[in-house]
């Protein structure tokens, strides 16, 4: 599972001003959301955590979701039909157990980032102030991240992109969207367990501890 991100590459040319490069961002900071408004393409910086308008105990703001359970929770299923988004990453971190320890893993793609399946929320506090969350969407793990770990948030390849945010895709072809997407990650590496505070900051954060293991390299 990936419960830390990194968003140090800009994903497109008009980004939002208080905007800047992070390496190791944990759930209640804001990221960068890409989401369909009047057809056309934002970029936002939203709360990484949904928070729907109408929950009151707002400890219970989760993350992340599981793909196979959305149509059926009331808190995932409207924002999975009208409100859906991509995370755009360089990459994910997961944790893998090492006897009483857990190894810090950083994935990406060898080349260009990541996007990642989510949904978003706006939560209103009166007519004019609101703000904007989301969580990102994971599936039983496949490929270089079952190495780590039984879950994997869904990282969708071009084509699926533009499936994902289209506004006329059927509800019906959205699970089997994300339950089918191969994983994009192709190379992963240990990374230095500092990392696991999230007040650590800085690219180092993603900087390889170990060999890293490739896509096309034995199991």
């Amino acid at each position: 599972m990936a419960g830390r991100l990194a968003q140090f590459t800009a994903p497109v040319a008009d980004m939002p001003e208080d905007w800047k490069p992070a390496w190791n961002i944990s759930p209640g900071q804001r990221l960068l959301i890409l989401r369909k408004v009047e057809n056309q393409l934002e970029c936002a910086r939203v709360l990484w955590n949904l928070t729907p308008g109408w929950l009151r105990d707002l400890s219970r703001t989760p993350f992340s979701v599981n793909a196979e359970v959305m149509h059926d929770k009331p808190m995932f299923r409207q924002p999975l039909v009208e409100r859906r988004c991509l995370i755009p990453v360089d990459g994910y971190f997961a944790w893998r157990s090492q006897g009483q320890r857990k190894q810090p893993w950083y994935l990406r793609r060898r080349q260009g980032g990541l996007a990642i399946a989510g949904i978003w929320e706006r939560y209103s506090l009166d007519e004019d102030t609101y703000w904007d969350s989301c969580a990102l969407i994971t599936v039983p793990a496949k490929g270089l991240p079952e190495r780590l770990g039984y879950r994997m948030p869904v990282t969708l390849n071009r084509a699926e992109q533009a499936i994902w945010l289209a506004a006329a895709t059927a509800p019906s072809a959205l699970q089997p969207l994300l339950l089918n997407a191969d994983s994009q990650v192709d190379m992963m590496y240990p990374v230095n367990p500092v990392m696991s505070n999230p007040d650590t900051l800085g690219p180092h954060c993603c900087a390889p501890s170990g060999h890293a293991i490739t896509a096309d390299a034995p199991v």
